[in-house]
């Protein structure tokens, strides 16, 4: 993100955004690889 000129970047915690998956599936491979989320933010200013 850095070599895209982005800053300011901040990671979110972990969750486990899978487990309510609607496909029992998803949750299954999930679970088996301990697949977990995070949203990151950045900002990236406007050329001059």
């Amino acid at each position: 993100m850095v070599a895209r000129g982005y800053t300011d970047i901040k990671q979110g915690d972990l969750v486990d955004t899978y487990s309510r998956s609607k496909f029992e599936d998803t949750r299954r491979k999930a679970k088996k690889f301990g697949a977990m989320g995070s949203t990151i933010r950045a900002t990236k200013p406007h050329e001059a």
